[in-house]
């Protein structure tokens, strides 16, 4: 029972062979319970500063147990006050955290024009979990390509701590996140828990914009060394939120399905698809921009040459022109 209080198992013994026999020395204790004497006089010492130890009335220079209901009290208290001492370090902290966002946030509003190069996946990813956390009303992103395990893992975990703190999300996503079990699984994990997430058939490249005054884009998206470029500058970071507005306001809502044109019938993933090849581009490249495969790319062509009554991608091209598909 003590054991659940916060006593050691050995003290908890001395402790129980002393109410047995309250004027046992230490070395008969060390003795009946097959101890060393240095575990026993290390067991008293703490039975002692717990308070479990009192001095005897009738010998003033021995020690006698103190009943166990006034073990138990002692115990119970001593963990609620270490419980609100714990409690107390909490809210310091978090007011200390805080205090940090506040003051890195005024640091960047005295600096209005301003860039920064990272270099390298850690320092990008120790300054994007620095944004994260001074984000004080939204984080707005665009992830263009599906994500890995590992990195979803690592986004839900951010993502949780911002909806806990109030924060609105809103991710553009890939519509291949519609086909992948694992990304659909997580978005709709995320929908449920208050983020708004909404698919497109293409994105531009990353983008992450905190609180509409700092976003973070690649400093060059074709580069084989990941780099990215931290901006604060108004006019700049206003056109990036400008434009994740306008995608935003054409993206579907992750919970409803993509729906064809009214006019033409096609989807939006089909004029992606029809777009993209017109401009000469091969399945290849279709393919990793649309985040599908070669032949998924291969399948809905064909469905759209058949629906065209074109014999060939030329002239699917052209009869898409005439009936307004591009």
């Amino acid at each position: 029972m003590l054991r659940a209080l916060g006593l050691d198992a050995v003290s908890e013994q001395v402790y129980q062979e002393l109410l047995a026999e309250p004027t046992l020395d230490a070395t008969l204790l060390a003795e009946r319970l097959g101890l060393s004497q240095d575990q026993v006089n290390a067991s008293l010492d703490t039975l002692a500063d717990l308070a479990l130890l009192r001095m005897s009335r009738e010998a003033p220079q021995q020690r006698r147990p103190v009943s166990p209901e006034r073990a138990r009290a002692l115990l119970l208290r001593r963990q609620e006050e270490e419980l609100q001492a714990r409690h107390a370090a909490l809210e310091a902290n978090r007011l200390a955290v805080a205090t940090a966002a506040e003051q890195a946030t005024r640091e960047r509003q005295r600096i209005p024009t301003a860039t920064e190069q990272l270099d390298g996946l850690d320092e990008i990813q120790s300054r994007l979990e620095s944004l994260v956390q001074s984000a004080t009303t939204e984080l707005c992103s665009i992830v263009p390509t599906l994500m890995t395990p590992e990195a979803l893992e690592a986004s839900r975990t951010l993502d949780e701590e911002l909806l806990a703190r109030g924060i609105t999300l809103k991710t553009l996503c890939h519509e291949g996140v519609r086909t992948n079990p694992r990304s659909l699984a997580y978005g709709r994990s995320m929908t449920a828990a208050g983020a708004r997430l909404r698919t497109a058939p293409a994105l531009p490249h990353r983008l992450l914009l905190v609180d509409r005054a700092t976003a973070l884009v690649p400093l060059d998206p074709a580069a084989p060394a990941p780099s990215a470029v931290l901006v604060t500058t108004p006019g700049i970071v206003a056109a990036l939120a400008e434009l994740f507005d306008r995608i935003w306001a054409d993206a579907t809502p992750l919970d409803q399905t993509p729906a064809p044109d009214h006019a033409t019938g096609i989807t939006p993933a089909e004029r992606e698809l029809l777009t993209i090849l017109s401009t000469g581009l091969t399945d290849e490249v279709a393919a990793k921009r649309l985040g599908v495969s070669v032949r998924t790319v291969k399948r809905r062509m064909e469905e759209l040459m058949r629906r065209l009554e074109a014999g060939s991608r030329f002239e699917a091209g052209f009869k898409a022109c005439q009936h307004g598909w591009l």
